[in-house]
């Protein structure tokens, strides 16, 4: 009787849940115990190429503590999976917080575009975000793919970190919508397009608004899937200020923008091959 194929899936789940119980968000295994768990006999190129896409797409990453490449490490070596992306939100203290009025007048005003979505809630949300007016670029130039080739096309807004509009600089994307009638909420073909610009641009977050729901996404550098880390309505701005600041503030994509790029650092850093 032929012996069955192991689901990569399932048992990168059960790793993701024990990785999710543990305390400190991490679990160690012997290789060999790691390979057993998994039944892989040979460590061929491509085995090794698909568990490790699998477990990133369950959101872990895998490394070895030796420095080792992955799969080629020995026995003995310790495989080490962390939860990805960690929880890097750190809370800002001493967080402005706009008048009341101001709050009103955000929640009342009605729109009639996207440009005025732009420039009537946006734009005021992102100054009072911390972001300097000449930090902020309305219809952003960008190439993307598009049927296999690459097109241009403009991002809405997009928030730098200095007036030096440059790639490198990018801390936050925005996409404007128009809320239609009959239409309840921001389509997935929607998110899909700003989670394109994401992609090109590499900001710390982004957000995307019809000027009535307000959804804001991690960006988590490419390799791993994006979070979804707020749905709300703009009558509840207010009571959502806090954490909203604490996500796609000036401060806070900036403090995310370098563990991004300091964790990838490591990632891609020399591997120990001996």
């Amino acid at each position: 009787m032929a012996e069955t194929k192991p689901d990569y899936s399932e048992i990168a789940l059960e790793m993701y849940e024990s990785v999710e119980h543990a305390k400190d968000k991490e679990r160690r295994l012997l290789s060999s115990t790691f390979w057993h768990d998994f039944r892989v006999k040979k460590k061929t190129h491509q085995v090794v190429d698909r568990i490790e896409r699998i477990l990133k797409e369950q959101g872990l990453s895998v490394s070895v503590k030796s420095g080792r490449v992955f799969g080629k490490e020995g026995n003995k070596d310790w495989i080490v999976l962390n939860k990805w992306p960690p929880d890097t939100k750190k809370p800002i203290p001493d967080i402005p917080i706009p008048s009341p009025e101001w709050f009103n007048k955000m929640k009342t005003r009605e729109f009639g575009s996207e440009r005025e979505v732009e420039y009537y809630f946006i734009l005021p949300m992102l100054e009072k975000l911390g972001y300097d007016e000449n930090e902020i670029a309305i219809g952003y130039s960008i190439m993307v793919f598009s049927g296999g080739r690459k097109t241009e096309t403009e991002a809405d807004l997009v928030a730098f970190n200095g007036s030096k509009r440059e790639k490198d600089n990018v801390l936050l994307v925005v996409e404007a919508k128009k809320a239609k009638k009959n239409v309840k909420g921001i389509t997935i073909d929607q998110i899909g397009q700003i989670r394109d610009y994401a992609k090109e641009l590499l900001p710390a977050c982004y957000i995307i608004t019809n000027g009535q729901k307000i959804m804001v996404f991690r960006f988590n550098g490419g390799q791993y899937r994006d979070e979804q880390v707020m749905d709300f309505e703009r009558s509840m701005l207010a009571e959502k200020w806090l954490d909203l600041y604490d996500y796609a503030s000036k401060k806070a994509t900036i403090q995310r923008k370098i563990f991004i790029e300091t964790w990838w650092e490591n990632q891609t850093a020399k591997p120990v091959t001996s």
